[in-house]
């Protein structure tokens, strides 16, 4: 697969709503319970690179804190700082933050769909970065438990789709959440659904 067929993935209109219906039953009551609370921007980076041939994509697994998102796997990305001027800079200054990707690199190619976490109030907006090399990754201890390569074929195997009981802090469990696993690793929530997205843009491959 070459870099033109990639970016051809990615100049499709975005699936969006369609992406994201499988978990809106999941999400509703927490939706409504948070209808009237002030989102917040954020924004999270997914970058892809070529090794051995192969596209792949990195995901990280969050280190253990007092906090929703603690020990969760996403992609790297956070809140805007005042001195951000956009929020691809927020994905780029996040992404050197937590696991040392210069912000100069990656060429930007998508935006997806904003994905709304309603228990932190952020509204998302995830970036697509292409590399022309495999990017060197130094994860920050601090905030970075793990840094995962994600192959695109992995992603686009079906079984990687799986239902299972969600343990979220507060003692909810969400019943038969639909998630993914990916190299042992479950991945739920806001992550999920870009995930989904980006499985339906890279379906053709």
């Amino acid at each position: 697969m070459n870099r033109d067929r990639l970016l051809r993935c990615f100049e499709k209109e975005l699936p969006g709503v369609a992406a994201h219906a499988p978990y809106m039953r999941y999400r509703q009551e927490f939706e409504q319970f948070y209808a009237e609370q002030q989102r917040r921007p954020a924004a999270v980076a997914i970058h892809f690179y070529q090794k051995d041939a192969n596209w792949q994509f990195i995901l990280i697994e969050r280190s253990t804190y007092n906090g929703q998102h603690s020990g969760q796997i996403a992609f790297p990305g956070g809140k805007p700082e005042p001195n951000d001027p956009h929020l691809e800079f927020t994905a780029r200054r996040e992404s050197f933050e937590e696991i040392g990707i210069p912000l100069h690199l990656g060429q930007h190619i998508k935006t997806l769909s904003n994905v709304w976490i309603p228990v932190s109030g952020f509204e998302v907006s995830p970036f697509v970065f292409l590399h022309k090399g495999v990017p060197r990754l130094q994860p920050d201890p601090r905030e970075v438990q793990q840094i995962f390569s994600i192959a695109i074929s992995d992603l686009l195997k079906e079984e990687c789709c799986i239902q299972k009981d969600i343990h979220i802090p507060g003692g909810a469990i969400l019943k038969d959440h639909p998630c993914f696993e990916l190299q042992d690793k479950i991945v739920w929530g806001a992550t999920a659904l870009i995930l989904n997205e980006l499985k339906m843009l890279l379906k053709e491959l």
